[in-house]
């Protein structure tokens, strides 16, 4: 099961990688850094503001191997994505057992936002997969005596650190969550100090792995320009909700048939376990007696099927992302405080010993409720980019997870042991077929009944034609030539990317309009505007006085992706196009 659901997640995001393209405007300062020489600085002009070097630095080599195809430009983030897939399998089935590593691999595999940000040249996806690796090393770290695990522990976070600027985010987790286990197990725990002190060393290396972003900052200004840079996205707690409830939004529109289905698996899971758990409660211990495997009634399961299904129901009409989030909060809550299955506080005591396995566990769920809890609170505190919720997500397919894992604990076993064993003792299959055929029946009620679609899949080439028509039509000016023609783009990065991809040499980005005052007979400029430079006040003040120095030759239709549109202050229209400019300087 594992090896098929890993094998459906990588399909899912290799397969109809030739639609995808650049068009996303950091993705074109990521993928640009090849068209720069050492002495123009290698790497696209103001690339420090968006990310820090080292995952341009991985596409700029897969371009060298693969060349500017899909999969020399998209190949990172492939691998990101679908070693996430794998290493979350590993991480919940670590935490909280067997079911739960089976429902975090489903909702990862199948998640329709991570399909889709695995498919483009963003730094998000690789945040994850380092913020995922740090965090679980850290909870080893903190376990164990080696010190390998430290230091592998910042070695994940310095990576993630400087792929993404927030990658930092291990190290708020790993003492968040360290702190209140070591204040309520205090008297269980030996020698507290000394995980404090591995946590240290845990930032020590990864300041270390990241200090050459912050030396290299220091010719462009420093991290202080960054951060002011950043500032610019912060709405603060007073735009909390409004961010809070357009990221909802964002996630529906992204929702599609794989996500429903993934949820759905999740559903047939936690069906299983409700009835092993009824079988376990109600067989005597040691009990070999026929039919002591019966879970009950057939109108039981039934109902039990219908409580099983009810998330998916209820993803029909509120969302993926809010049942996921409402599961994950019960399951770092069962975790917690029903470790047992009765209520429990996790105080200290002499009288309360708990085992090394439930204390272990613990751990997890208090780094697993530092991770969900506060991103939860700080992520809408920023632009509602649907990309910054790809951490919280993460959090919510674990939380989730600890909640079938708390089942499958409460059950007595391993799920799949516990179906192999109980009905071969039995001699008759455990009656579970009303309970799945409901549960069944009501995902493909729900999949069949939503649109089919896979965003993943969404074309994202027009940028692509478009930098082919500009080309073609300047080869079809008869008073040029137009490998002479210099071609400027104004924050358009993804058409430079693309015009640069098809061979113009004579290409370059531009912040102004400068080069009116360099225009020779040998060499006509052009100027190529598009969505940005309409939105950008600073352009319109520049263009405004010097408008009538620009022909206008072509203009061409650009109908941006969904991926695109969800950045807007309004999605809009799906069928709303915009225009891309091309100018002729005089």
């Amino acid at each position: 099961m594992v090896a098929l659901l890993l094998l459906s997640g990588c399909l899912l995001r290799i397969l109809f990688l030739s639609d995808s393209g650049i068009e996303h405007f950091d993705e074109g300062v990521y993928a640009s850094n090849l068209w720069f020489y050492a002495e123009q600085g290698g790497e696209y002009p103001g690339r420090f503001y968006y990310a820090p070097p080292l995952f341009p630095f991985l596409i700029e080599w897969s371009m060298i191997f693969l060349g500017s195809g899909p999969l020399g430009v998209f190949l990172p983030s492939l691998l990101f994505g679908m070693l996430t897939v794998l290493l979350i399998w590993w991480v919940a089935r670590e935490w909280f057992g067997p079911a739960a590593g089976l429902v975090a691999l489903t909702l990862a595999s199948l998640s329709d936002l991570h399909l889709l940000y695995s498919r483009v040249a963003l730094t998000d996806v690789g945040l994850g997969f380092c913020l995922l690796l740090a965090v679980y090393l850290a909870w080893k770290s903190f376990l164990s005596a080696n010190w390998k695990w430290p230091l592998l522990a910042g070695l994940a976070t310095g990576a993630g650190w400087s792929i993404k600027y927030n990658g930092w985010l291990p190290l708020v987790v790993s003492l968040s969550g360290l702190i209140p286990w070591l204040l309520l197990r205090r008297r269980q725990i030996q020698q507290p100090t000394g995980k404090l002190l591995r946590w240290l060393v845990i930032v020590v290396v990864s300041f270390l792995v990241w200090s050459p972003v912050l030396i290299g900052l220091q010719k462009s200004g420093g991290y202080s320009v960054v951060a002011a840079n950043h500032s610019r996205y912060v709405v603060g707690f007073s735009g909390w909700f409004d961010s809070f409830w357009r990221q909802w939004e964002n996630h529906r529109l992204l929702e599609g048939t794989a996500g429903f289905i993934s949820l759905g698996v999740v559903c047939l899971v936690l069906c299983l376990l409700s009835i092993l758990r009824r079988i376990a409660r109600s067989q005597p211990l040691n009990s070999d007696a026929p039919g002591s495997s019966n879970p009950g009634s057939t109108w039981n399961l039934i109902l039990s099927g219908l409580l099983a299904a009810s998330p998916v129901l209820l993803a029909a009409f509120a969302g993926i992302s809010p049942v996921l989030g409402l599961l994950a909060s019960i399951g770092i809550v069962l975790q917690l405080f029903f470790p047992a299955g009765s209520f429990r506080i996790p105080l200290s005591t002499d009288q309360i010993q708990v085992p090394e396995t439930e204390l272990n566990r613990e751990l997890a769920a208090w780094l697993l409720a530092a991770w969900f809890c506060g991103l939860l609170l700080a992520t809408p505190l920023y632009y509602p980019y649907p990309r910054l919720t790809i951490p919280w997500t993460m959090a919510a397919w674990l939380g989730t997870a600890a909640c079938a894992g708390w089942w499958e604990q409460r059950a007595g076993g391993s799920l799949f042991e516990m179906l192999h064993s109980t009905s071969r003792e039995d001699q008759t299959p455990i009656r579970t077929t009303p309970a799945v055929g409901v549960v069944v029946v009501v995902v493909l009620l729900v999949v069949s009944f939503k649109p089919w679609t896979l965003v993943a899949w969404q074309s994202r080439d027009d940028l692509e034609a478009i930098a082919q028509n500009i080309l073609a039509d300047l080869r079809s000016e008869s008073d040029i030539r137009s490998e002479e023609a210099i071609l400027y783009t104004y924050a358009e990065p993804a058409l430079f990317y693309y015009l640069k991809a098809q061979g113009h040499p004579l290409t370059g980005p531009v912040a102004d309009l400068e080069f009116l005052n360099s225009i020779t007979a040998q060499n006509p400029a052009y100027l190529i505007v598009g969505p940005h430079a309409a939105a950008d006040p600073n352009f319109q003040k520049q263009f405004a006085p010097v408008r009538d120095r620009f022909e206008l030759v072509h203009s061409y239709d650009y109908s941006p992706s969904l991926l695109v549109r969800l950045n807007q202050a309004s999605p809009g229209d799906v069928s709303k196009t915009e225009p891309v400019l091309l100018y002729r300087a005089r």
